[in-house]
């Protein structure tokens, strides 16, 4: 069994508030958890209006199936949304 997530810290342009914060990364999520089937959540950096730490984790028996998983959902991450992404770090267990 392979365990395997991403950490993303991203940038969010236009968001002057935490509301428009909110509204994006909870359009991330939704997308993410609908289109790649991967686990999503916020994990850091709450109180700042422009910034976002993201987390997603995938379960599978393929290590390579699931880092295609991972890239596919970084990959629309940064295509669909108004964000620069920051840092990605890589988790496998």
């Amino acid at each position: 069994m392979i365990l395997m997530g991403v950490e993303l810290t991203i940038l969010i342009f236009d968001s002057y508030s935490l509301k428009d914060k909110r509204s994006t990364v909870k359009s991330i999520v939704h997308r993410i958890r609908n289109r790649h089937h991967l686990t999503t959540a916020e994990v850091d950096e709450w109180d700042l209006h422009n910034k976002a730490v993201l987390g997603f984790g995938v379960v599978g028996s393929n290590r390579l199936l699931c880092r295609k998983q991972l890239e596919s959902a970084l990959k629309d991450v940064e295509e669909q949304y108004e964000v620069e992404i920051l840092d990605v770090d890589w988790i496998e267990v």
